[in-house]
C-alpha cells in the first residue's frame, strides 16, 4: 500500500479478518437493491489439459460455481511422450485427457457430464469447441498443436514456443490429429493469435488468465509450453481491442513456495483434480508435485493496494492496466469518473503509485508515468528507469522526495530516488541486505537437464517463531503426501483400500517431469521394491540466503519519519530504514514473523509502522507494530481485512467491514483518503469496472457503486 493516502488513516494499526469481504463466496448480483448491467465472462489460455486445474484453482472452479460463463484455450494436445516408451496411442492419451477435463468441469459445475461438439471458423483454421450440455456457458477449446517435450513433429520439439519465437510467421506446427480430421491444420504465429482473438471475441470475456510469462529463474524451471502459452494469450489481449484485465499464475515453482490455500479449497481442488486424474494414465500417483500445487494457487504479478495516488487538487486517483495499456478513474466535486486511457503498451498488470505518479513494468524495465489533466482530456509523460525484475513499490519521503523499490535479478533489493526537482538518481542501487552464506548445492545426476529445486535457507532462531506457535513456510519441511491411486482409463482395476497402489502394472513417469519437491525414500506396500518417486534421481537442489530469495510483494512506509522497506522472502520480513537521502541500512528481519506471501505496512496515527500479512503455511492474518525499534508479537487484528489468497491483506480502518461487492475484486480492495479526510474503498471488480464505497458516520461504509 505504498505511497497510498490509505496510510493518513488513524486506526489502522488494529485489522481484523473478514471472510467472504470480497464477495468471493457469494452470487450476489446487486449492491443494496442497485440493478446492475455489467456482466464478467472468463477466458482461460493454458498449455496443456490440467494446468488450468492445477495452477489457476480455486479461482477457476469458484467461477464456475457461481454460475459465470467460463471457456478455457487448451493450446496443445499434450501427448507427451505417449506412445515412444509405451505401447499406448498418442491420439488415444489425447482423448483421455479431454474426457478427464470433462469429468472435472462437469463437476465444478455440479451438473451431468455430457458434451457436444462445435466448430468455430478463425481465417484458416477451425477450431474444435465443446461445450457442456447442462450449462452452455462453459466451453473447451482445443487447438491441438504438438507437446513442447515431443520429438516426432517435424517442427521439433518445443513447437509452441518456436512458434511463439516466429513474430513473421515462416514455420508451421502440425496438429496432433487424426490424419482426416477436420481440425487437422499447420498453425503459425499469426494463426495462434488470430484463433485466441477469434476465440475472446465470441465468448467476450472481461479477465484472461493465462500462465507464468516470466519464470522466476532462482526456483524450479518451467515448461516451456507454459511460457509460451502465456506469450500468445498476452499477444492476443493486447491486440483484442478491448481493455480486457490480464491474471497470470504461477506455475511449477509453486512447490517452492508455502501453502496458502484453506481446507476447504484444497479439499476441492484436490476432488476436481481427481476426476481429471482417472483418465491421465502417466500422473503417478506417488509423484510428490500434484499433492504440491494442489495446497497453493499463487499470481505472477500481486497487484498489492498501492494503486491509487492523491492528485494535486486534493482529489484521488485510481489506475489499472487493461489489455496491457494504463488506465484511470478520478475524484470529481460531485463524484468519480473514467475510465479514460492513459496510453502505453506492453504494460504488467501490477503498479504502483507515489506522490501522483505511477510506476509499471515495461518487459524488463521500469516506467514512471505522470499523468495531467487539461483541456478536457488525460495526457501523460513517461519516463523509463531502466531495467527492473520484480514488481515495484514506491513512496514519498522526507522533503517531498519518492523512492521506488524492486526486486533485482540476483534477487535482492534495488531501489532508485527521486529529488523535490523531479531528477532520478542515475542508476539503480542494491540495498546491503543480511550477511549471504555461501550457496550450497546438491547435484544429482548433473548432467541431466531437469529443472532445479530449491529450498530457502534456514532463518536465524532469533527471527523464527516456534514450530508451536507458526507451521513452517519451507515446503521441503512438509509431510510428504501421496495421491490415492486410482483405475486407469479402461483397465477395470480399482483403488487399493487405505490410498495403497492396486496391482496394477507400474505407471510410466508423469506427464509433468517437473522434479518433486525434496522427498525421502519410500517403501511399496507389503513385498513390494523399495522404490523413490520417478523424479527426485534427476533433482538439484540448492539453498538461497535470505538476502537472494527476496519475493514479489514488499510495501513501504514514507512521511517525515522517513522511509521504511518490508521485503517477504519465503521464511522471513526483512526491513531497510532510510539514513540520508537514497542510502538505506539493513535493520534486520522482523521477529516472530513468516510470510506466506505480500504484506502491507501502514503507520498509525502516531506514526509507528504496523504490518499485516498471511501466516506462511496457513491462512491465518497477524499484525505486528513497531514502537521505539521494537517490535510487539504477532497478533490478530481486532478490525475488518481485505483478504484474498496470493494478494497483501488490506486493513479497512473499521470494526464494521464494507459490504459484499457486486462481483469478485481483480487484486484486493484498497482504502484511501482524500484531501478533505473521505475515506473511501476502491476494488477493480472482475466486469472491468471501479467500484467505490464511502466511509460514513461511525465508521461504516456505504454500498459499493460502479463508476461509468
Amino acid at each position: 500500500m505504498a505511497g497510498s493516502p490509505a496510510r493518513a488513516i488513524a486506526g489502522l494499526a488494529a485489522a481484523a479478518t473478514c471472510v467472504g469481504l470480497l464477495g468471493i463466496a457469494s452470487p450476489v448480483r446487486a449492491a443494496q437493491g442497485q440493478t446492475l448491467a455489467a456482466r464478467t465472462g472468463f477466458v482461460q489460455v493454458v498449455a496443456h489439459p490440467d494446468d488450468d486445474l492445477l495452477f489457476m484453482s480455486p479461482d477457476l472452479a469458484q467461477d464456475i460455481r457461481r454460475g459465470e460463463g467460463v471457456t478455457t484455450v487448451v493450446l496443445t494436445a499434450g501427448e507427451g511422450h505417449a506412445g515412444i516408451k509405451d505401447h499406448h496411442d498418442p491420439h488415444a492419451y489425447v482423448a483421455q485427457r479431454r474426457q478427464g477435463l470433462h469429468a472435472s468441469y462437469a463437476a465444478m459445475a455440479g451438473v451431468r457430464d455430457g458434451w457436444r461438439v462445435e466448430t468455430v471458423r478463425s481465417g484458416r483454421v477451425k477450431v474444435e469447441v465443446h461445450t457442456l450440455t447442462a450449462r452452455p456457458d462453459i466451453h473447451l477449446a482445443f487447438l491441438s498443436l504438438p507437446d513442447g517435450r515431443d520429438p516426432r513433429p517435424r517442427i521439433g520439439r518445443r513447437a509452441t514456443a518456436q512458434l511463439l519465437a516466429d513474430h513473421r510467421s515462416v514455420k508451421c506446427a502440425a496438429t496432433v490429429t487424426p490424419k482426416h480430421s477436420p481440425y487437422a491444420h499447420c498453425y503459425t504465429h499469426a494463426d495462434v493469435v488470430h484463433a485466441l482473438v477469434t476465440l475472446f471475441q465470441r465468448y467476450r470475456p472481461t479477465v484472461v488468465r493465462t500462465q507464468d510469462p516470466a519464470p522466476d529463474r532462482r526456483y524450479t524451471a518451467d515448461h516451456t509450453d507454459h511460457v509460451a502459452a502465456a506469450g500468445f494469450a498476452t499477444e492476443a489481449v493486447h491486440s483484442s481491442g478491448q481493455p480486457l484485465v490480464q491474471v497470470d499464475y504461477r506455475d511449477y515453482n509453486l512447490t517452492d513456495t508455502p501453502v496458502n490455500l484453506g481446507k476447504a479449497d484444497r479439499t476441492a481442488k484436490e476432488r476436481y483434480f481427481a476426476d481429471y486424474r482417472a483418465h491421465d494414465y502417466r500422473i503417478n500417483p506417488e509423484a510428490q508435485n500434484f499433492a504440491s500445487w494442489q495446497e497453493r494457487m499463487r499470481y505472477r504479478w500481486p497487484r498489492g493496494a498501492s494503486w491509487t495516488t492523491l492528485a494535486g487538487n486534493g482529489r484521488l486517483q485510481a489506475f489499472a492496466v487493461l489489455s496491457g495499456r494504463l488506465y484511470t478513474w478520478w475524484q470529481t466535486p460531485t463524484g468519480w469518473a473514467g475510465p479514460a486511457s492513459l496510453g502505453g503498451s506492453d504494460l504488467d498488470p501490477s503498479l504502483t503509485t507515489a506522490d501522483g505518479q505511477v510506476f509499471a513494468r515495461k518487459g524488463g524495465a521500469l516506467v514512471a508515468v505522470r499523468p495531467r489533466y487539461a483541456g478536457g482530456r488525460w495526457t501523460a509523460t513517461w519516463t523509463s528507469l531502466g531495467a527492473a525484475t520484480g514488481t515495484p513499490v514506491a513512496v514519498s519521503g522526507k522533503n517531498g522526495g519518492n523512492a521506488v523499490f524492486v526486486r533485482n535479478a540476483k534477487g535482492g533489493v534495488s531501489v532508485k530516488c527521486q529529488a523535490a526537482n523531479g531528477s532520478w538518481t542515475p542508476s539503480w542501487q542494491e540495498l546491503r541486505g543480511p550477511a549471504a552464506k555461501a550457496v550450497q548445492r546438491r547435484a544429482v545426476a548433473p548432467s541431466s537437464p531437469t529443472p532445479r529445486t530449491t529450498a530457502p535457507a534456514t532463518p536465524p532462531s532469533s527471527a523464527s517463531p516456534s514450530s508451536s506457535t507458526t507451521p513452517s513456510a519451507s515446503p521441503s519441511r512438509r509431510p510428504r503426501h501421496i495421491l490415492p491411486s486410482l483405475p486407469l482409463p479402461g483397465t477395470g482395476t480399482t483403488p487399493a483400500t487405505g490410498g495403497t497402489p492396486s496391482p496394477t502394472p507400474p505407471r510410466p513417469a508423469p506427464g509433468k517431469s517437473t522434479p518433486a519437491s525434496p522427498a525421502p525414500t519410500t517403501t511399496a506396500p507389503s513385498g513390494g521394491p523399495t522404490t523413490t518417486p520417478p523424479t527426485a534421481a534427476r533433482k538439484r537442489t540448492r539453498t538461497i540466503p535470505p538476502g537472494r530469495d527476496i519475493q514479489d510483494g514488499m510495501d513501504a512506509v514514507g512521511g517525515n519519519a522517513g522511509i521504511e522497506l518490508f521485503a517477504p522472502t519465503r521464511t522471513q520480513l526483512l526491513q531497510w530504514r532510510q539514513s540520508r537521502g537514497c542510502t538505506f541500512v539493513y535493520a534486520g528481519a522482523v521477529p516472530g514473523v513468516r510470510p506466506g506471501g505480500p504484506v502491507t505496512a501502514t503507520r498509525d496515527a502516531g506514526g509507528n509502522p504496523t504490518l499485516v500479512y498471511e501466516v506462511g503455511g496457513s491462512t491465518a492474518i497477524r499484525q505486528v507494530k513497531e514502537t521505539g525499534h521494537r517490535w510487539s508479537d504477532p497478533a490478530t487484528p481486532l478490525r475488518a481485512v481485505f483478504h484474498k489468497v496470493g494478494e497483501a491483506p488490506v486493513p479497512t480502518g473499521s470494526r464494521v467491514p464494507p459490504p459484499a461487492l457486486p462481483f469478485p475484486a481483480i487484486g484486493v480492495p484498497m482504502v484511501a483518503t482524500d484531501g478533505t479526510g473521505q475515506v473511501f474503498a476502491l476494488a477493480l471488480a472482475e466486469d472491468g469496472r471501479l467500484y467505490v464505497s464511502s466511509r460514513g458516520a461511525g465508521g461504516i461504509f456505504g454500498a459499493w457503486r460502479p463508476v461509468a
